[in-house]
């Protein structure tokens, strides 16, 4: 958390919030998508400088110097198997900043432009913030959709309604 925290502070002050989110996620995907990649930052047998030149190369014309310099930092002082914390915790900090929300929808079909579109707008208005929306298909929902915004949850699926029913039922 320092170090995103540290992160955070010096990309404030230089005006490069939004360079830095773009490159953390790009740190982020490599560190957790690339498997030899982790082994290389979790191994305490490959010294620092290596573990240094390597990442620097991986994203060589690709991230700002502000996240260059971050990444000699981190793994002079050997935290680079933290990486893809810190990198999680700088975007948090950054949604927090630009009051961007996270919501997710789970539908039995994929959404349409337009309803995503109306979604959208919806949460946007009832949150009176930014909404960065995460779609994912579950097709034992049925029809309709579960809507996650923060701790709230709205279940207006078919599945859910059954399950309503069902316990009504019994009682």
């Amino acid at each position: 958390m320092r170090y995103a925290k540290a992160l955070f502070i010096s990309a404030k002050g230089k005006d490069v919030l939004e360079a830095v989110r773009e490159d953390m996620e790009l740190i982020l995907a490599a560190v957790t998508d690339i498997p030899d990649l982790q082994r290389l930052l979790e191994s305490p047998v490959i010294e620092a400088g290596k573990k240094t030149s390597v990442l620097l190369s991986i994203f060589e014309g690709k991230i700002s110097s502000l996240a260059k310099d971050f990444i000699r930092l981190v793994t002079g002082n050997k935290r680079e198997d933290y990486l893809d914390g810190i990198s999680r915790h700088y975007i948090k900090l950054y949604k927090e900043e630009k009051g961007i929300k996270i919501a997710s929808v789970e539908t039995a079909a994929p959404l349409t432009n337009e309803v995503r579109q109306e979604m959208i707008t919806l949460i946007k208005k009832t949150f009176k913030a930014e909404i960065e929306l995460h779609e994912k298909v579950r097709n034992e929902l049925i029809g309709g959709f579960v809507l996650r915004v923060e701790d709230q949850r709205l279940d207006a699926s078919v599945r859910g309604k059954l399950g309503r029913i069902k316990k009504e039922l019994q009682k």
